[in-house]
């Protein structure tokens, strides 16, 4: 038989295999036992429980909490988010609307510009056909003095010739 040496060895190489064993199989059990609870007992967990956890939390918390929230991020967000979307925003909509009505404008301009061309057309027209009336009425004018002088010049020699001969 053995001694009580012999089965303390014996002890001590049963004990390191069983645990050489233990630590290459207990991280496979480990995976193996946890794969099988999330494969069966999750699904059922989160179908029975969390729709129950859902109705009976989620509009408390709604409640309780988004208002707090709102109140307290909101005019964060706004004081830190406007002033940099108005910065960033604002002078390229103020440069659009300034441009938009730089062409209107311009449009406008150009319009009244033709319209107001055809205007000076006519009236330079009517301007020349004035001065050539003008000139046909001073002419005329100038016929009729020089008409009225050779006259007056005729009655002059008539009277002295009158007299000569009377």
């Amino acid at each position: 038989m053995l001694d009580e040496k012999d089965l303390q060895a014996v002890r001590e190489i049963a004990a390191e295999v069983t645990t050489d064993v233990v630590v290459r199989l207990v991280p496979d059990i480990v995976a193996k036992v946890t794969t099988k609870i999330i494969d069966e007992r999750v699904p059922k967990i989160i179908d029975e429980r969390v729709p129950k956890i859902i109705d009976e939390r989620v509009p408390k918390i709604i409640d309780e909490r988004v208002p707090k929230i709102i109140d307290e991020r909101v005019p964060k967000i706004i004081n830190k988010q406007v002033p940099r979307i108005i910065d960033r925003r604002v002078p390229g909509m103020i440069r659009k609307a300034i441009h938009d009505s730089e062409v209107m404008l311009l449009d406008e301009m150009e319009r009244f510009d033709r319209k107001n061309e055809k205007k000076f057309a006519e009236i330079q027209k009517d301007q020349r056909e004035l001065k050539e009336l003008y000139r046909m009425i001073k002419n005329e004018q100038e016929t009729i003095t020089m008409m009225l002088k050779q006259l007056q010049d005729h009655e002059v020699r008539i009277t002295r010739l009158e007299t000569q001969t009377a």
